[in-house]
């Protein structure tokens, strides 16, 4: 970091930075750490700074900097991981409709697809409707393949198409 930090664009450096970067290098031959060679070449950093990150950067800083991406990271493998499962899901449910589409149509085979279109759209907004209501609303709503006969509520939105 010091050596790219005290380069100009050119890739040259002044004759003390260059003393100082053959004293570093010399360190580090002589099995010297990258902390330890910095540490006998300039001395102890100073409490609170980070060194050759500037005056405002901070230990801690850098910590929360850290803490920060970790935090994003996680947050866009959990958002990766609902997008799948929603794919999967979605996936599922239009294979459920199709069977419910034809079970509807093998049970009432005078039954047209866009009557068992509006009936399944009807269900699921039902249920929609429903999963926002309280508790005593849910019980109330009646199953719409429980059997063979076809509700009131059925019949009109039949008729409505039908018009």
């Amino acid at each position: 970091m010091f050596v790219v930090t005290r380069t100009n664009k050119k890739g040259e450096t002044d004759s003390g930075t260059q003393e100082t970067i053959h004293h570093l290098q010399n360190l580090k031959q002589a099995g010297y750490s990258d902390d330890e060679a910095l540490q006998t070449v300039f001395g102890k950093e100073r409490h609170g700074r980070v060194r050759f990150c500037g005056r405002s950067i901070t230990k801690s800083s850098l910590k929360k900097d850290k803490q920060i991406r970790q935090m994003q990271q996680q947050h866009t493998e959990v958002v990766s991981t609902m997008e799948k499962n929603k794919n999967n899901l979605t996936s599922k449910l239009d294979g459920l409709t199709s069977l419910i589409k034809m079970l509807l149509q093998k049970v009432n085979p005078s039954m047209s697809s866009k009557q068992v279109q509006v009936m399944i759209e009807a269900a699921q907004q039902s249920l929609l409707d429903a999963s926002t209501a309280p508790n005593d609303a849910r019980q109330s709503i009646p199953p719409l393949l429980g059997s063979n006969h076809v509700s009131k509520d059925m019949e009109i939105s039949t008729i409505k198409i039908n018009s």
